[in-house]
């Protein structure tokens, strides 16, 4: 089973500049975000002149799943990661996340894109587009999808 989803642009009427303050806030926790339950930086890179900041998180969330389907699978938390790469020079964040947690059953990819709006630079568009694959997963397979796509 394969799904893939691709969000209507989001416009955010704030700068891009208050727009990524607010995003770097949640990281590694944050209260108003109870499923993220933490991360852990495992890459981070500059470039020499500090407009391109490239960083790598393993991250934690709260499985949201019903309680006989976390049994079988056996976990209460899922792990996956997220490569972030900030360009301040041409206002742009591209978000490239992959779970970790039943890679071998599932294969989850999401793709996230901040930018400037191009007709006011004072407020910013989010795109956000993912895919789906559930290769195998108990017989689960059709609630798990379900699952997976209702987070969008």
């Amino acid at each position: 089973m394969v799904g893939t989803y691709v969000s209507p642009i989001r416009v955010y009427k704030h700068s891009f500049e208050i727009t990524m303050a607010a995003y770097e806030r949640r990281f590694p926790t944050s209260p108003l975000i109870p499923a993220f339950l933490g991360s852990d930086i495992t890459f981070e890179e500059k470039s020499e002149d500090g407009s391109v900041h490239t960083i790598e998180r393993r991250c934690r969330l709260a499985v949201d799943a019903p309680f006989l389907l976390k049994k079988v699978a056996g976990v209460d938390c899922l792990y996956f990661m997220q490569r972030n790469t900030l360009d301040r020079r041409a206002r742009t964040l591209t978000i490239v996340a992959w779970n970790e947690t039943w890679a071998s059953r599932i294969s989850i990819k999401e793709k996230c894109f901040y930018s400037v709006h191009p007709e006011n630079s004072s407020w910013t568009c989010f795109e956000q587009e993912g895919c789906l694959e559930v290769k195998s997963f108990f017989g689960f397979e059709g609630v798990v999808e379900k699952l997976a796509m209702k987070q969008y």
